[in-house]
């Protein structure tokens, strides 16, 4: 009785031990994936839950801020009138000139009103091509991680104005009111070019309170625009 000689496999016919390599590289990938998805999954479940409120929020919110920056505005009126007289030509003139520049200087300094989210700033590719390296990969993470920090940021700073511009509001309609009363003081009413000063900032913090938005939907759009970025941000770094 003849025996057949068993040998091991020498790669050849179909068996290539390289792919387990290549199966635990994709393997790693997945896993890096999810952990990526599972770190920012409370924030964008958190955003989310934060935007389907906003414009409910944003209309009461501007509500109470228009009612009081009517009244202060009325009361700016009341002082207007009563220094207006004391204050030369070229003292309005001169003092209006150097109260924007300042807030021009400060808006700049800001980065401005208006929607935070730059539309070229949320433009993220994750597909890899064949001179992709390690080196460019991390480069394009680096800054894709920053882009969508950036809009997080953005997201979180509008969020702040369901509070932030009520209360800004609030504040501006009190320092009218006490505008008024200091016109009326028999001591401190005799500054007037101060006063006069005072007057023309508070105008100009009723102009910018809105913070460069003209109307909610505007506001809702660009918090949207943030919510977006911020979820293809983090999608995007996931898949590299």
């Amino acid at each position: 009785m003849s025996s057949t000689a068993h040998h091991p496999p020498t790669g050849t016919g179909g068996c290539d031990p390289g792919a387990i390599d290549e199966l635990a590289c994709v393997a790693a990938g997945i896993q890096r994936r999810a952990e990526v998805t599972q770190e920012h999954l409370p924030q964008l479940r958190e955003f989310q839950e934060k935007f389907n409120s906003a414009r409910t929020q944003y209309t009461t919110a501007r509500l109470a801020a228009k009612t009081d920056l009517d009244e202060a505005a009325a009361t700016l009126g009341k002082v207007r009138e009563q220094i207006r007289c004391r204050v030369t030509h070229e003292q309005r003139h001169c003092l209006q000139q150097a109260v924007d520049k300042v807030f021009d200087d400060i808006r700049r300094c800001q980065g401005g009103w208006g929607c935070c989210v730059d539309d070229c700033g949320c433009e993220f590719d994750d597909t890899v091509g064949r001179d992709d390296t390690v080196a460019t990969l991390s480069a394009r993470i680096a800054r894709y991680t920053a882009d969508t920090l950036k809009a997080a940021a953005c997201f979180t700073a509008l969020d702040g104005e369901l509070t932030a511009l009520p209360e800004r509001a609030a504040k501006i309609r009190t320092e009218a009111a006490q505008l008024l009363a200091d016109v009326c003081d028999a001591v401190l009413g005799k500054d007037v070019v101060r006063l006069y000063a005072r007057l023309l900032v508070l105008l100009r913090r009723i102009t910018e309170a809105w913070r460069g938005f003209e109307t909610v939907s505007e506001f809702v759009d660009c918090l949207c625009r943030a919510l977006l970025c911020v979820l293809k941000g983090w999608q995007a770094i996931a898949v590299l």
